[in-house]
């Protein structure tokens, strides 16, 4: 029996991890003509983004503010940040067609902070966070990634376990720019690798199932080429890694399970799918020295940065 999981909880594993088909026009709406990018352009585009659950546009500089903000830590190195920022911003204009559509502030998407938000999480350290992120933001302005003139989905995660996950890994879709690099991130990250123990019944309830200590003794975890669980056998139940993980909250799907005194230890690898940019090897290259162009494309293979420009 195969056990599939449609949309329950996905928003709060998977950090932009869905993958859409962002080149296809809407009949709809009508189009604006999007902008085009230049090499040479010194001036970004104006665009502003809808972030859902809000009556105002924000510009779209503040919201990569926003972004960087909350979806990585304010104490990594700036290049860092400044990587951070040109994939947040690639990934909400493609996802959103340079503004036309919404976008959820969520891991489903991407995580946006506004000014009060920051204030209240940052307390007496706001002026000085809020200038480092803003500086490596507007180092960036209007930066975007590509792939054969295209903008690509820029993909991020937290850690990974070492290599990065290829696109047709995790989802079946081939994408040249995602593919499996090495990151040296977990020897970074001082919360790598986390134990979760669940009893027999937590167990039980999470899966659906009513197995035995014997039978979940026998479990068989199928892996891919970056280590990663593709498929979980147990007696007669099959799930995908993606959905294993789901199910029993695990931070990865790098993980390895094992029976001790009469409960089940699950040892997880890493954090979140592990597709395109992993946020602590992004901070691991950047103390090593790199630049943020050079982590964009490390992370994101063949591609070009290029800058926005508003000339139609």
């Amino acid at each position: 029996m195969v056990v599939s999981v449609v949309g329950i909880v996905i928003a709060l594993f998977f950090f932009p991890f869905l993958f859409m088909k962002f080149d296809q026009k809407s009949e709809a709406a009508p189009q604006k003509t999007a902008p085009i990018a230049s090499k040479t352009s010194e001036n970004a585009c104006e665009l502003t983004i809808q972030v859902s659950g809000s009556d105002i546009p924000i510009d779209l500089e503040e919201y990569v503010i926003g972004v960087v903000a909350a979806e990585m830590p304010v104490g990594f190195h700036p290049e860092a940040l400044k990587a951070q920022g040109i994939a947040a911003r690639t990934y909400v204009l493609k996802s959103t067609n340079y503004g036309q559509t919404q976008i959820e502030p969520t891991v489903a998407r991407q995580v946006f902070y506004d000014e009060d938000t920051r204030k209240k999480n940052w307390n007496d350290s706001y002026e000085d966070y809020e200038a480092k992120v803003r500086e490596a933001v507007e180092s960036t302005r209007g930066e975007v990634i590509q792939y054969n003139g295209e903008l690509i989905t820029a993909m991020f995660h937290s850690m990974s376990n070492g290599m990065t996950e290829s696109s047709v890994n995790y989802s079946g879709t081939e994408l040249p720019y995602l593919q499996s690099v090495s990151s040296t991130d977990f020897q970074y990250a001082d919360n790598y690798e986390t134990t979760t123990t669940f009893t027999l019944e937590e167990w039980n309830s999470k899966l659906n199932t009513q197995s035995t200590i014997e039978e979940i003794k026998q479990i068989r975890l199928q892996k891919n080429n970056t280590g990663r669980v593709e498929t979980v056998s147990m007696k007669d139940h099959e799930w995908t890694g993606r959905d294993f993980r789901t199910l029993l909250g695990l931070r990865s799907t790098d993980f390895q399970v094992k029976v001790q005194n009469g409960q089940v230890v699950v040892t997880t690898e890493g954090y979140g799918h592990g597709v395109g940019m992993s946020q602590y090897g992004a901070d691991a290259m950047a103390d090593k020295g790199s630049t943020a162009h050079e982590i964009i494309a490390h992370y994101y293979q063949n591609t070009s940065i290029e800058k926005l420009n508003c000339e139609n």
